[in-house]
Order: C-alpha cells, then structure tokens, then sequence
C-alpha cells in the first residue's frame, strides 16, 4: 500500500483510512466467521404458503443480524462518501465520473439494504410470533420497495466502472483479451446457472426479471473487474484500479451467492434464507475496496507532482 500520510480535508490522513478500512473489513470477517451459527431456538412455524408446522427450527439471533447490518451500513456510508469526494474534487486525475457513479450506486445500494434488513427483520419476527398456527399478512422481502435501490445501484455502479476504462489505452494483449472474454463466459454459465437453474427454469415473474438485471450487472461487474486488474497490474499508481477490479469481484460473488441462496431455500422444509450469511462479508469486503481506491486516487491526485499512469 501507499505510505502517503498526505491530509484530507477532514484531517484524515489516507495511511489512516487505509488501515481503517483494513481493520473493518478483518473485524467483520471474524464477526461472519465466529458467531454466525443459527442459535436462536429451536422454534415451530408455519409459514404462510405451507401445509404443516416446521419443528425444531433455530434461527440466528436478533443481536448478530443487527450487527451484519452495522458492519454493512458503515463499510458502505464512509465509501460512498469517499468516493464522491473524489467527484467533488477538481484536482482528481482519473475522471470524476467513475467516482460519481460509485458514490451514487455505493449510498443507493445503503439506502437498499436498509429497507431490505426492517423487512427481513419483520417477517421472521412475524413468523416466530404467529408459531404453529401459522403467519399470516407477513411483509415480502423480495421483490420489495428495497428492489428499487437496488436496481439504481447497478446502474450507477455499471456506469461508473464503465467509465473507469471507456477512453483509456488499455494496450491489452490478445491473449489478455482471450481471457476477458473466457471470465465473461464463465460469469455468464454461472449466472445463468443460479438464475434458471437453482431458480426454477424460465417463468418470467418480477422476481424472476430482478435476478436477470442483477445478474447482468454483475457479469459487467466482474468483466470490468477482469480488465482492470490485467490492465494496471503493477506500479504503486495504478492501487487504486486494482482495488476497483478486486471489489467487482467480490460484489459478484456476494449478489451470486445471495441469490442462490434465495432460489435454493425450501421454505416449507425449514431450508429458508436467513440473513448473516458468511458470504455477505464479501459485500462489505467490496465496499471497503472502493473506499480504499477512493483514498487513494484522492492522495495521488492531490500531490503536487504525479507519476505518469497508464490511460
């Protein structure tokens, strides 16, 4: 990393920030690993949509989902704002658009997972309530008001990267070339995969079409990600891009992972989802990213001379 110890406005320096966002990211990472186990229970309950009573059902507690969302929602808002003020700053070198459309997709994405954890949290709060004589009215998850952010971030977020190598001379090799196009293939069966596959085939319900939007967005995701790291793969000024293409990553393996779990859940077998998966520490390991590639932009560009990158 950077040793720069070069200020921000908030007299932050980006040494700071960096070891920050390092110490979040490994205290979330032990939090998902540690004490994540369904302890709560065991419960009997009916859902809505099945014949009979699950018995012995544990779920996680209250206090741990609480805290995945506060490891969440922080990771989130300090990057968001990070990146958008390097779209503030006149003095950013590598286009304030890429940073506008992180920022912009990061904070919706926050704003969505919001809405999304007072659902989550009120139907299975609903569900333990109601017992074995079975829930009822129970609020929906998904597809929900959160949808709307969500669908948002993907398209400020796909922009944004989008931006970060539209105009640039990227130089690539064919055989670099080959293996963008190999990653893209790959994103594409495993999306594909999740999506109809576990997902019960072709029916086109609204549920159904979000997950092909997210999906997309995560295939462009992760392409962009693929030549970001093969393009600026060395050299102290080019960090910032490949912590851009290593967050695309982890965002894809988060949103794949979170939507197979949704199309694998058997609800009426006791297998449903239940936040405070392992994997959503990838989700925050992506924002952390971000944040860093932010801090970092922000400190090379602020410096009164720069080492020529490659654009």
């Amino acid at each position: 990393m950077t040793k720069a110890k070069s200020p921000s406005p908030s007299g932050i320096s980006t040494q700071s920030i960096i070891w920050a966002a390092i110490g979040w990211a490994a205290l979330a990472l032990m939090f998902y690993l540690f004490l994540s186990a369904p302890t709560d229970g065991p419960y009997t309950i009916k859902p809505e949509d099945c014949a009979k009573a699950i018995k012995d059902v544990n779920v996680r507690p209250n206090w741990y989902r609480l805290g995945t969302y506060i490891f969440q929602t922080v990771a989130i808002v300090a990057s968001g704002l990070l990146c958008l003020r390097n779209w503030r700053s006149s003095k950013i070198i590598s286009g304030r658009n890429v940073w506008l459309g992180l920022g912009v997709g990061i904070l919706s994405w926050g704003i969505g997972n919001l809405i999304f954890g007072y659902l989550d949290f009120q139907y299975q709060s609903g569900l333990i309530a109601a017992g074995a004589k079975g829930a009822k009215d129970l609020v929906v998850t998904f597809p929900s008001i959160a949808d709307i952010f969500f669908t948002t971030t993907y398209v400020f977020l796909s922009w944004g990267m989008a931006m970060s190598v539209v105009g640039r001379r990227l130089n690539l090799y064919p055989k670099q070339w080959a293996i963008v196009g190999a990653v893209g293939v790959f994103g594409l069966i495993v999306a594909a995969y999740v999506t109809f596959g576990v997902g019960g085939g072709f029916n086109l319900d609204t549920g159904k079409i979000l997950n092909i939007v997210y999906a997309l967005g995560d295939i462009w995701l992760l392409i962009v990600a693929t030549i970001l790291l093969l393009a600026f793969w060395g050299g102290k000024a080019a960090q910032s891009w490949r912590l851009l293409g290593s967050a695309g990553i982890s965002m894809f393996i988060s949103d794949l992972w979170f939507n197979y779990s949704i199309n694998s859940s058997e609800v009426c077998e006791g297998k449903q989802y239940q936040s405070g998966e392992p994997a959503e520490f990838f989700w925050i390991l992506a924002f952390v990213l971000w944040g860093m590639a932010a801090a970092l932009e922000f400190d090379l560009s602020s410096r009164p001379t720069t080492r020529s990158r490659r654009n």
